[in-house]
Parts: structure tokens; C-alpha cells; sequence
């Protein structure tokens, strides 16, 4: 009698657990590579209320940033929650169904419900970076680790003429006009606009190593898209090729925000690859081309001295018409290994090792400033910034 009063209760619980609850999800779309993504989810109960523990059918790479959330829903209304997907590599995604799980009101049964909402997802690479800027320029403000460039007294085109300002380079100043006033007068110049900048991007075996649990492709296409954003703000033309052993998108230079997403779509799910980059392939393919001079940023590495050699070669040969610069990303875990005081054979061997690699690094570095290549290499953390800050300070002097 007792085990079918018991059985009887069970079931008068599990029958009266029942609930219609409807779901919803709101994703954001792009996602950004490596950054904590919002997902928003919304829920409205017909019946009893229950307290429900959800989860999603994420697919690999993205993760869940933190605990998967639980929400109260009183009957009838829509209650909103959300949650923070990481992605660990770019590329288009389904996010599956939506799961929910919620305990009877005697708590003796579970019941999980599945709700078939799916979601197509792309993942871009960083963009958090480029809305900060754009929130920034939209508020008058500078983001933080960008410098400010003035914009005007940097061209080539005479604009007028104004009082000397601190800062002011000597070059600028009008000495006739200086010698009539009897006071410093400054030459002012329109900003050159509309002028080419062309990113060179290796996806070869080089960018493959990960750094903090990033590419160093990754590293290069956050840097990129900031890169682009803010040259084709500014009213340059901004283009882009990718190569490995061959071009494996090109995107030809020019104006506006529309070029920066197509930029955007031509590389997002694009992986390196198992082969050597061949430079001398992709510059004569973009010399037959492009011929106007231009600014051309290489992102590449110069971890291997035999193909550092062909590259500082043709290099020179293009710094002839453009002005080259050079961007590689250095590795804080072999900083710290140089730096490291040993403490037994293997220690000592992997700092040698280290401060080796850090010396051919040094020495194409030179290599290349010397044939009239501008080289960055600096470690992730001020990458982006760093990369923008040279373009910056070339506009400004009037380089290109």
C-alpha cells in the first residue's frame, strides 16, 4: 500500500510539473575572435512558476564564458537572461538547440525540455577594438593607446598660414612671412587623402604558432581591421592581399566603411597553412598590379633566417617605388625565456635558444631598416596600437 501511495505521489508530481514555456535567443552577429560575446535568451512561462537552469548546444571553439545561467519565471511574463560565448578560432558556426531543465514542485523529478531554435553565426576577427575607435571618434575622445595625430600641417598642399604653435616642425616655418611679421609664422598643409594603403598578409606555416591562445594570424587580423577602420576614416584607399604559397585573396584598394566589411568577408574564415610563403610570387604579382606608390604593410614573422634573406631582397627592390613597413609580433614567452636566470642545463639551453632567435630577429631587423623598410615587432599587448600609431605618424610627416 505504502509503495503505491509513494508511486501515486510520484506521479501526481511529474503530471503536474508540466509547463509550456517558450524561449527565444538573441545573438550578436559577427562575433568577435577571442573576446567575451553577449547572448541574450528570453523565456515566458504559461503555468506554475519554476526556477530553470538552460544551457546551449554550442559547437566547437565557442565556449561559455562562466557559469550557464538560471532564471526564476513567474507565470506569463517574458524574463531575459543572458549569457557570454568566447570564441577560440574565426569562422561560421551553428549554435544548436536550446536546453532547459527544471525540478517538479516535490522535487522529485527532473524534466528537461529542448527547444529547436538554431542560430548561424559568424566569428570575425576582433572587433572590439574597432567599435571602441568608433565609439571614441563618435564622442571626440582618442582610444586608449592611440595617439593623436594632428591632422592638419601634414600634407603636401599649401592650405594658409597661422602663428608658430609649440610643436610645430622647423621645416614648416615661412620665413618671409616670419621676417614681415616679425614673428614665427608656420606653413599650413592639407592632409594628403585618398592615398593607398595596401596590407600584405602571410597565412603560411608562419602564423600557425599560437601566442595566449591565439594565432599569430589572428593577432595580425585584429591588428588589420583596426588598421583599415581607421585609414579609410581618415579618406585613404586601404586594400588587401593574403598569401601563402600563393595570393589567396585580394582585395583592390579603395574608399569607405563598405570597404572595410568586404575586407572583413574575404578573410574571416580564412586558416594559415602547412606552406612556405613565397614573397617574391606575391610582390610581382602585386607590382604587375599596382604600380601608384603606396603605403604597403607586410605582416609576417622573422623567425627563420634562410627565408628572412629572400625577403629583406625583394623588399628593397619595392621600397624603390613604396614605403614598406613591416609588422611582426614578438613572443612574450621567449622575452621571458632570455631574460630567465637558469637554474639547471635545460634552462640554460632553452634561454641560449631563445637569445639566439632574438638575434636573428634583430639582425633582419637592422637588415631591413637599412634598405628603407620600416619594421615594428612588438609583443601582443600593444600590437594593434602600435601598428596604427606608425601609420598615424606617416601621415602626419607627410611620408607617402
Amino acid at each position: 500500500m505504502l509503495s503505491a501511495a509513494l508511486t501515486g505521489v510520484a506521479l501526481a508530481d511529474l503530471a503536474a510539473s508540466r509547463r509550456t514555456i517558450e524561449a527565444e535567443r538573441r545573438v550578436e552577429n559577427p562575433l568577435s575572435l577571442g573576446e567575451e560575446n553577449p547572448v541574450r535568451l528570453a523565456f515566458r512561462c504559461h503555468g506554475a512558476p519554476v526556477t530553470l537552469e538552460v544551457c546551449d548546444d554550442l559547437p566547437l571553439h565557442l565556449e561559455p564564458a562562466g557559469e550557464w545561467p538560471v532564471v526564476r519565471l513567474e507565470e506569463g511574463a517574458w524574463v531575459e537572461v543572458g549569457y557570454r560565448v568566447r570564441p577560440g578560432r574565426r569562422g561560421r558556426y551553428a549554435i544548436g538547440p536550446l536546453h532547459g531543465r527544471y525540478r517538479s514542485r516535490l522535487g522529485l523529478w527532473n524534466r528537461m525540455i529542448t527547444w529547436p531554435i538554431t542560430d548561424e553565426v559568424r566569428v570575425y576577427p576582433n572587433l572590439l577594438a574597432v567599435r571602441q575607435y568608433e565609439v571614441a571618434m563618435r564622442q571626440g575622445r582618442q582610444m586608449e593607446g592611440l595617439k593623436r595625430a594632428r591632422l592638419r600641417g601634414a600634407g603636401t598642399e599649401f592650405e594658409s598660414l597661422r602663428e608658430y604653435q609649440e610643436g610645430d616642425e622647423f621645416r614648416a616655418i615661412n620665413w618671409p612671412a616670419t621676417a614681415r611679421r616679425g614673428s614665427l609664422v608656420t606653413n599650413l598643409y592639407q592632409v594628403d587623402r585618398s592615398q593607398p594603403i595596401m596590407l600584405l598578409v602571410d597565412a603560411g606555416r608562419l602564423m600557425i604558432p599560437q601566442i595566449q591562445g591565439l594565432s599569430r594570424l589572428d593577432y595580425v587580423l585584429n591588428a588589420a581591421m583596426l588598421l583599415a577602420t581607421v585609414a579609410a576614416e581618415r579618406g585613404d584607399q586601404v586594400g588587401l592581399m593574403l598569401f601563402g604559397g600563393e595570393v589567396k585573396a585580394f582585395v583592390p584598394p579603395r574608399k569607405g566603411r563598405r570597404q572595410v566589411m568586404a575586407m572583413l568577408e574575404s578573410l574571416y574564415d580564412l586558416q594559415p597553412e602547412q606552406v612556405e610563403p613565397d614573397y617574391g610570387r606575391m610582390l610581382g604579382w602585386f607590382a604587375a598590379r599596382h604600380r601608384r606608390r603606396s603605403l604597403l604593410v607586410l605582416f609576417t614573422d622573422l623567425v627563420d633566417p634562410e627565408i628572412n634573406r629572400g625577403l629583406t631582397a625583394h623588399l628593397s627592390a619595392l621600397a624603390a617605388r613604396h614605403l614598406v613597413l613591416v609588422v611582426t609580433l614578438t613572443d612574450p614567452a621567449l622575452l621571458a625565456l632570455s631574460r630567465c636566470i637558469p637554474e639547471n642545463a635545460q634552462q640554460a639551453y632553452e634561454k641560449a635558444t631563445a637569445l639566439e632567435v632574438l638575434a636573428q630577429r634583430a639582425e633582419t631587423r637592422a637588415r631591413l631598416q637599412r634598405s628603407g623598410v620600416l619594421v615594428i615587432d612588438v609583443p601582443p599587448s600593444s600590437f594593434s596600437a602600435a601598428v596604427v600609431n606608425q601609420y598615424l605618424q606617416i601621415k602626419e610627416q607627410g611620408r607617402l
